[in-house]
């Protein structure tokens, strides 16, 4: 038992030297993991670091040259791994919901086959339906 509780000690101390020094005003940023290819991983950075969510909007904004363009994380993600998009784009008019979400794909699949793990909200519309 006292083994037990001492090392219990050690990872709790471990785990708040950790979080402490962590400014929890840094975004997470992605970094190329070397030797991977496109893979990327999450880490702290500062503000002029790109966030996986400001890839995903630039991509996005890109492709589909939007009117109106929201991405963030989805439910408070903190990581961007969820992300929620509002997009309002010409490209949409005349085209059903699913050619539209494969467009949105289509601009953020990168990102899809690493740091984004699901779009968990997806409200495309024309300029028209607004």
């Amino acid at each position: 038992v006292a083994r037990q509780q001492a090392a219990f000690v050690v990872q709790t101390s471990f785990f708040q030297q950790a979080m402490s020094s962590r400014s929890l005003a840094s975004p997470l940023v992605m970094q190329p993991i070397s030797g991977r290819g496109s893979a990327a991983r999450m880490m702290c950075g500062t503000p002029d670091q790109i966030t996986v969510v400001g890839t995903c909007r630039d991509k996005i904004q890109a492709a589909l040259e939007p009117s109106q363009l929201e991405v963030k994380g989805a439910f408070d993600d903190p990581n961007g791994s969820h992300i929620a998009i509002f997009c309002v784009s010409e490209k949409f008019e005349g085209k059903r919901s699913l050619a539209r979400q494969q467009m949105v794909f289509k601009a953020i699949w990168d990102e899809m086959q690493g740091p984004v793990h699901a779009v968990d909200e997806m409200v495309l519309k024309a300029p028209s339906e607004v």
